[in-house]
């Protein structure tokens, strides 16, 4: 506890920093392992804990976005596997945390895809993925505005197939007023890589933390890293095929390694009236349409 006693804003205590757990998941024959510090949430509300063995091609446990306005479909479904909290504590005499990370892996599945493209593709694998920023950010203009992606970095890892991190931070410049410095360390990213032609695997966090910013991101990031860093995927006999027909079908198949914000523009909106049974979301002008999925 003396870490505790002596944590500060510069040096705050994260617990079981220094006790991570280890994460084993069979997803259908591949194999996920990965290290990460235990649940701690100050509210006492309990994380989801992660499977030992999950059939990812059982339709039953995925949630889809039929419930969404069609402008808001992106044409996908997800299944949670497992959520995490992990709190940021400052000086002892401040009870609760000053910041928080929320992490949280799952599988997606890509019902919208076309015939004809996997996401062992890499080129259609970063074209599933601009999609899905596009549809959480300007399909969603009441949470406000993010630029992405940031420090997107795609590549191939030991298995040969594609693995894609990407960040996303909110966007105050339309703001009339700057918002509370902390708000700046509300961002979030993910790490993805395929685990069959419609399905992959998705880690994603989010921060909300604490000023100085600076001082904050350093510590969270930090942290962040090191479990996305621990990541290893060994795919199973059934990806490993679907791996290979990629390779054949499409030997020069590339992705953008490194790539900027998109320039998206969010569409005027205002509340939706259910008492006229309108949508939350009334689109005034539209904005920027949503990339392209092609084969």
């Amino acid at each position: 506890m003396l870490k505790r006693l002596f944590a500060s804003r510069k040096h705050p205590y994260i617990p079981g920093l220094n006790r991570p757990e280890k994460v084993e998941i069979d997803l259908s024959g591949s194999k996920l392992t990965m290290l990460m510090p235990p649940h701690s949430n100050y509210e006492g509300f309990a994380g989801k804990e992660p499977p030992a063995r999950v059939n990812i091609y059982d339709d039953g446990q995925y949630v889809d976005d039929s419930p969404l306005p069609e402008w808001q479909r992106e044409g996908t479904s997800y299944f949670r596997l497992f959520s995490r909290r992990w709190e940021l504590y400052g000086p002892p005499w401040r009870e609760r945390p000053i910041g928080s990370i929320h992490f949280g892996v799952s599988i997606s599945r890509y019902d919208a895809l076309p015939e004809g493209m996997s996401a062992f593709n890499p080129c259609h694998f970063e074209q599933m993925a601009m999609r899905s920023l596009w549809f959480t950010g300007p399909a969603h203009p009441d949470l406000g505005r993010f630029r992405s992606p940031v420090n997107w970095d795609m590549r191939n890892r030991e298995s040969g197939s594609p693995w894609l991190y990407y960040e996303y931070q909110s966007d105050y410049s339309h703001n009339p007023e700057p918002p509370p410095e902390f708000m700046h360390t509300y961002r979030g990213g993910c790490l993805r890589t395929p685990l069959d032609d419609r399905y992959y695997l998705n880690m994603g966090y989010n921060y909300l933390g604490y000023a100085p910013v600076d001082i904050c991101l350093k510590h969270m990031n930090a942290l962040t890293s090191k479990v996305l860093g621990s990541v290893h995927l060994e795919l199973g006999s059934v990806a490993k095929q679907k791996l290979a027909e990629a390779k054949r079908k499409w030997p020069d198949a590339q992705a953008t390694k490194h790539r900027g914000p998109e320039p998206w523009v969010y569409p005027e909106w205002r509340r939706g009236d259910d008492r006229k049974g309108e949508d939350n979301i009334v689109i005034l002008k539209p904005g920027s349409p949503p990339p392209a999925l092609t084969p």
